[in-house]
């Protein structure tokens, strides 16, 4: 009979081989690889409760397990080898189960992730706030991660992160890299960020803005002469300012707006599709806080914001119907990986 733990060496073998984004665990049913997108699962092994609470204890400690039990679900990073890995645990009906999200070893160059060129012009940047937005799952982590380590390697700054978890570990720069954990080394994003304030930061990533005093208190940074990184969940980038409006009180949203179209560099709204030669791409939507745009925020026509970043193709703004055919043309995506965007594009303008 095979042990529990050469099951689990097995899973983690044949994701690692795979090139998997996530592994997907549940109690008393097969584990699913996610590859290029798409689930699949594996022949074996299937792992029953009191090995999936084993599994949970050995990857999260004691104190994590009790309170999965007490049915909290928990975030916590884990590394094998030279993997590491972010892992959400919590319960379902038909038990427990865990997602586990592959890091890669190293870091990816900006150049290797099709990072759009005017990216770059913000590694020298010193302060404003700079977003990352996407679904969940479409790399803003890795990007953000990207566009710092570049920083770190040309600059001598000090840099703070503030992350939940903890994903990528930075090589040694020019500089410092001070990472924080939620629940390890911070209680709260606010009271982080505020706290951040006092340790002499040039730059300071925020893994989230999920509330809105997260949000005040990143505008509050971008606003006092730091350069702040962050993401958000938006499935574009008009999308991403209406997310911000929706945090604060609607009497608040008018001075909202004003802040941040002082504070703001750039909006960089990510999807990840299916590459021609395997793996996935990614097609970037850009938004520049150029004075028109600043405009539209300030005065909240956000419907506008499409339109103002096809009149700033020179300066290096695309929506994403104009990142995926630019893909296709050079050959990187098929005509059906596409296809959905540029038919939300066609119905749009039916519309």
């Amino acid at each position: 009979m095979v042990s529990f733990e050469a099951l689990w060496e097995k899973v983690l073998s044949q994701a690692v081989a795979q090139q998997a984004s996530d592994v997907h665990i549940h109690e008393g049913k097969p584990v699913f690889l996610r590859v290029q997108g798409h689930l699949q699962p594996l022949c074996r092994p299937v792992f029953s409760g009191e090995e999936l609470w084993k599994l949970l204890g050995l990857l999260a400690g004691a104190e994590q397990s009790a309170r999965v039990r007490q049915r909290e679900a928990i975030d916590f990073s884990w590394q094998y080898q030279k993997w590491r890995f972010r892992v959400n645990a919590f319960r379902q009906q038909q038990g427990l189960a865990m997602v586990l999200r592959l890091i890669p070893a190293e870091i990816p160059s900006m150049e290797s992730l099709g990072c759009p060129r005017v990216l770059y012009s913000f590694l020298t940047a010193s302060a404003g706030l700079l977003l990352v937005t996407g679904r969940i799952g479409s790399g803003k982590s890795t990007t953000m991660a990207s566009f710092l380590a570049e920083i770190h390697r040309q600059r001598p700054v000090h840099a703070i992160t503030l992350e939940d978890p903890v994903e990528y570990l930075y090589p040694a720069g020019r500089g410092i890299i001070s990472q924080r954990e939620l629940g390890t080394d911070f209680q709260s994003f606010p009271a982080a960020l505020r706290s951040a304030l006092r340790e002499d930061p040039d730059i300071l990533l925020v893994g989230e803005l999920r509330d809105e005093e997260t949000l005040r208190a990143a505008l509050d940074a971008s606003d006092t002469g730091h350069l702040v990184l962050a993401s958000l969940h938006s499935r574009n980038a008009a999308e991403a300012v209406m997310r911000m409006e929706s945090l604060v009180p609607a009497g608040q949203q008018e001075q909202l707006r004003e802040q941040l179209s002082l504070v703001l560099g750039g909006i960089f709204s990510q999807q990840l599709l299916p590459a021609k030669d395997g793996g996935r791409v990614c097609a970037v939507e850009v938004l520049l806080a150029v004075p028109a745009v600043r405009n539209l925020i300030r005065t909240g026509r956000l419907q506008q914001l499409p339109t103002a970043m096809l009149a700033g193709q020179q300066q290096g703004m695309q929506t994403m119907e104009m990142a995926v055919r630019e893909l296709l043309t050079k050959g990187r995506i098929s005509r059906e990986a596409a296809a959905p965007f540029l038919r939300e594009q066609a119905g749009a303008a039916q519309r």
